[in-house]
């Protein structure tokens, strides 16, 4: 009975002693499991860190590499990179494999065949080698492998969300095993980690990429370019409104227009800054200001425009400035030589048409006087015939400056054709007023003109006509004066005559 009883606690005793040890395993199984979690929960958290702190990406993969290796040590961990072109893959971040096998396969060509990675990359699906040795994908590189004694490789391709492959992550060992669901996961996880750095990589690349074309589109495009805040005061100012400005960016941002206008220019300004900044408006406005490097009056086409938050606010205005100057230097040429004599640079029939209009609108209005003459250079021909166009220019010129002299600024003289001229006087008390400037352009033209050497004399005739008294319009009164300037022809040349009624057309 005794020995029964002690065959039956001992049995009890073994039970116990196994079940002792089951919980042991068990409680270290969870033990080693929650440190396993812990690691990863670290690695994970760290490489998370880096790229909020915009870490360069080979760090961040290292970081990766290293969480895998640490939790693992049997495990050697490489994360490849597909190049631009999709066709070859790039040490990305390897730190624990060979320095000869890495070298032998940076560059390879994907392709399935192509080693556990190559493979990988090329059909976007996990390569499971568990034996390098046996396996054909390693056949060309079995010798390396060997070298470097590595057995097993687990590719996990790196997707982006759109599902482009964008590299691939491997675990290499140095035993011939298949993964564990625990092995899948961690790998599965730790190509999220990857893809999710290079996804950012690749859009901070982008954004510096943008950011670069635009400075450059900025720095070089031939406009000024200016931002500012709702106080007027400058944010940004392009390479050339800096060069506009003598002043480095540092002596631009934070200081308004006070700083590089007169307080007239920088009132004007603020003007149109507030429509945009206050009222929302897109201007379009011809500004004109001094170059204070040149000293040269210039002028811009500005266009302002509002810069709204999301929610509609405004929080800048952004001005993009053009230097018309020469374009609106051309304009004025044009316009001068529409309106004006190229020779003598007096006004031309056109012009002169239209200050006379004026001119008898305004007369009519005050009931004032106003006068007209035509005047016709006498002997001009002869000269020109004698000695040539080029001296017949000349002298056209003074005979012009001549008559400009004569004049009061109110005044117009003008040239319509040949030797031919008129004057408009818009305002005279009497008609004898007309007669004593007349007579005062007769006596400067009939004194000797000096040119390229020679003495040239001429005379001129001149017809005067007064209004409403010999005409109440423009051709009425150009008739008058017309006649009376044949009639001083007829008269022997170099007089002025007035107009009379009843003097008759010569033809």
């Amino acid at each position: 009975m005794l020995n029964a009883a002690f065959v039956l606690l001992l049995g009890g005793i073994i039970a116990a002693a196994f079940y002792i040890i089951r919980i042991n395993r068990r409680l270290a199984r969870d033990a080693s499991d929650r440190e396993h979690s812990e690691q990863r929960e670290q690695s994970r958290n760290h490489v998370l860190e880096l790229l909020a702190h915009g870490a360069p990406l080979v760090t961040i993969l290292e970081a990766i590499v290293r969480g895998v290796e640490q939790e693992n040590p049997a495990m050697l961990c490489g994360i490849s990179l597909l190049d631009s072109e999709g066709k070859h893959l790039l040490t990305g971040a390897v730190p624990s494999l060979p320095d000869f096998f890495n070298a032998a396969l940076d560059g390879i060509e994907i392709g399935i065949g192509a080693g556990s990675c190559g493979t990988a990359a090329f059909t976007g699906q996990r390569v499971i080698v568990e034996d390098i040795q046996a396996h054909p994908y390693w056949a060309p590189y079995q010798e390396l492998s060997r070298q470097a004694a590595l057995r097993a490789c687990w590719s996990e391709p790196i997707r982006s969300a759109s599902g482009k492959v964008l590299g691939t992550l491997a675990i290499y060992l140095r035993e011939a095993r298949k993964p564990t669901d625990a092995d899948i996961h961690l790998i599965e996880q730790s190509a999220n980690l990857a893809e999710i750095a290079l996804e950012r990589s690749r859009a901070d690349q982008a954004l510096r990429e943008s950011e670069k074309l635009l400075s450059d589109i900025l720095e070089n495009v031939s406009a000024y370019i200016y931002v500012k805040d709702t106080q007027g005061r400058y944010l940004f100012a392009n390479r050339l409104l800096r060069e506009l400005f003598d002043a480095p960016m540092e002596e631009i941002v934070g200081y308004d227009d006070c700083k590089f206008f007169d307080a007239d220019t920088a009132s004007g300004r603020r003007e149109d800054d507030l429509r945009v900044l206050q009222g929302g408006e897109t201007i379009q406005t011809e500004e004109t200001s001094p170059n204070i490097l040149t000293g040269l009056t210039a002028v811009y086409l500005s266009v302002k425009l509002p810069l709204r938050h999301e929610d509609g606010s405004i929080y800048a205005l952004c001005g993009i400035s053009t230097d018309i100057t020469e374009r609106k230097d051309i304009e004025e040429h044009m316009r001068h030589m529409a309106q004006y004599d190229g020779l003598t640079h007096l006004p031309n029939r056109a012009l002169f048409s239209d200050r006379l209009q004026q001119a008898l609108a305004a007369a009519k209005r005050d009931q004032n006087h106003l006068a007209l003459m035509f005047l016709d250079l006498d002997k001009f021909k002869p000269i020109n015939d004698t000695y040539g166009h080029a001296v017949g220019d000349l002298l056209l010129k003074e005979a012009a400056q001549r008559i400009q002299d004569c004049l009061r600024a109110s005044d117009t003289a003008a040239r319509i054709g040949g030797d031919e001229f008129v004057v408009l006087l818009p305002v005279i008390e009497a008609e004898q007023d007309a007669g004593i400037v007349g007579e005062k352009i007769r006596h400067a033209l009939v004194q000797p003109f000096e040119l390229a050497g020679h003495t040239l004399n001429i005379s001129s005739s001149i017809g005067v006509a007064v209004y409403p008294e010999h005409g109440a319009d423009e051709k009425l009164l150009v008739k008058s004066a017309d006649i009376a300037m044949y009639h001083a022809k007829k008269n022997g040349r170099d007089n002025v005559k007035m107009y009379q009624p009843g003097m008759q057309e010569i033809m």
